[in-house]
């Protein structure tokens, strides 16, 4: 799974996360980060380490299991 949750009661809107993310799957309004392509995460989990306020949450489960073929 992405990224899961931003707290924004934690969030102090230092966009840290936004920057460091390689996929830019964080979009910005007036300094407040919100999940915009949550399906492009590659869940590399630097938002979530690169956050001081600790408001970003990965899920551990990285992906779905990758369906054999048949």
């Amino acid at each position: 799974m992405p990224v899961k949750d931003i707290d924004y009661d934690r969030c102090s809107g230092c966009l840290r996360c936004y920057r460091i993310c390689p996929m830019d799957v964080f979009g910005v309004v007036s300094r407040q980060v919100y999940i915009a392509w949550q399906k492009d995460c590659m869940c590399c989990y630097l938002c979530e380490i690169e956050c001081p306020e600790e408001a970003i949450y990965v899920d551990p489960q990285r992906s779905q299991p990758r369906p054999f073929p048949w």
